[in-house]
């Protein structure tokens, strides 16, 4: 899950130049963006794993109202999420699609299929 995935990147490589490209925090601003780097990084952990919950509940623990609720609400946020990165900071357009575009999917597949 990219999320999970993306997060460990925010938290301990935020400053490390092969990441410029994602990131945008250049060598002598990382000490100032520590702080919110490691906390984004938190959040896309723990959203990610709301998912990965949310799908267990829905499909092995019997919880389909539980399940499908936290799913929802960790895919609107990020999908919101996403367009928010791209409206405060132009040049992250390709980070915002990939935030924005699996929740997104999966938001319109539930109300297609549901």
């Amino acid at each position: 899950m990219a999320l999970i995935a993306v997060g460990p990147l925010e938290i301990f490589f935020h400053g490390d130049r092969r990441f410029y490209r994602i990131f945008l925090v250049k060598p002598e601003d990382v000490a100032a963006v520590r702080m919110w780097a490691m906390n984004v990084g938190a959040y896309n952990i723990a959203f990610g794993l709301g998912i990965v919950t949310g799908l267990w509940m829905l499909n092995f623990a019997g919880n389909a109202a539980g399940g499908s609720a936290i799913v929802i609400f960790c895919c609107a946020s990020h999908f919101l999420l996403g367009i928010w990165l791209w409206i405060t900071e132009k040049r992250l357009l390709a980070s915002a699609i990939g935030q924005s575009l699996g929740p997104g999917l999966g938001l319109l597949f539930y109300a297609l299929y549901r």
